[in-house]
């Protein structure tokens, strides 16, 4: 039975350090994105939210613009 080594160059644990490392900033980066869509929203929002439902009931606003 032969046996067979893996050697691993220099090069070869730097490319699995940057895939580790990549890896993780892509998961710390998607994390991130996902959370920060289930925030409440902010004043503005709030205020184009609120607009918005006026318009569809017909309600009149002198600050609405057009």
């Amino acid at each position: 039975m032969v046996e067979r080594v893996v050697k691993t160059t220099r090069s070869g644990w730097w490319a699995i350090g940057a895939a580790v490392a990549v890896g993780c900033a892509a998961f710390l980066f998607f994390r991130r994105q996902r959370a920060g869509g289930l925030t409440a929203p902010d004043a503005y929002e709030e205020w184009w939210l609120h607009r918005e439902r006026l318009r569809a009931s017909g309600g009149q606003n002198p600050q609405l613009f057009v």
